[in-house]
């Protein structure tokens, strides 16, 4: 195995990179599936709620496609002998567990929801 210090460093940025993305959206899956969130009684900026309600989705998607990416081409720089694609194949490992719990998160409330008769993406008291 070989291993360069810059391509040790490139997978871990890259990985920190996607991790930090990861735990933002898990925080917004937190606060899309909290009802007190879409009222005024929580104290939240109505930016923050414009952000979360038009930029969740297609932050989950761009997400994926990222993760996707990079374990892909973690794979391939492991297969070709370096310590960096291990690396970044740890690094994604810990992501895909992160985007399992945000979609857990996601399908499990609206799941409730119509069990429980209501809409699909109900978020009232």
């Amino acid at each position: 195995m070989k291993g360069s210090g810059a391509g040790i460093g490139a997978a871990a940025l890259l990985a920190g990179l996607l991790l930090v993305f990861g735990v933002t959206l898990l925080a917004g899956a937190v606060l899309k599936e909290t009802p007190i969130f879409w009222r005024n009684a929580g104290g939240y900026p109505e930016a923050l709620r414009a952000l979360v309600l038009n930029g969740f989705y297609p932050g989950l998607i761009f997400y994926f496609i990222c993760l996707l990416t990079a374990s892909f081409f973690g794979w391939c720089w492991l297969r070709a002998g370096s310590l960096g694609g291990g690396l970044l194949l740890l690094g994604c490992a810990a992501n895909w567990l992160i985007l399992a719990v945000i979609s857990t998160i996601v399908v499990w409330n609206n799941v409730e929801n119509l069990l429980q008769g209501r809409p699909l993406h109900f978020h009232g008291p």
